[in-house]
């Protein structure tokens, strides 16, 4: 899946967390945080830190992989392409 935002992160770590059988509790302690953190995290809040995002990811057997959007470099390239 491609996450563009932090409600599309929630999204996975709610989808990952319910496959893991976890609650919203049992992911808190796991993470070292609170339910409200995870609840939260899942309901899309833009002000979650990294760290424990990560490692809430790792809890439920997710990874974060970043990679170059090559579709929009070829976009831009085709657009200034255009102008010349």
């Amino acid at each position: 899946m491609r996450v563009a935002n932090a409600a599309d992160m929630g999204v996975l770590l709610r989808d990952g967390r319910t496959r893991q059988g976890m609650t919203q509790a049992q992911l808190a302690e796991a993470v070292g945080t609170s339910r409200a953190w995870v609840v939260a995290v899942e309901s899309g809040s833009p002000n979650a830190r990294l760290d424990l995002v990560l490692r809430a990811l790792q809890w439920v057997d997710l990874v974060v992989d970043v990679s170059p959007d090559v579709a929009s470099a070829q976009l831009d390239r085709l657009i200034g392409d255009g102008d010349g």
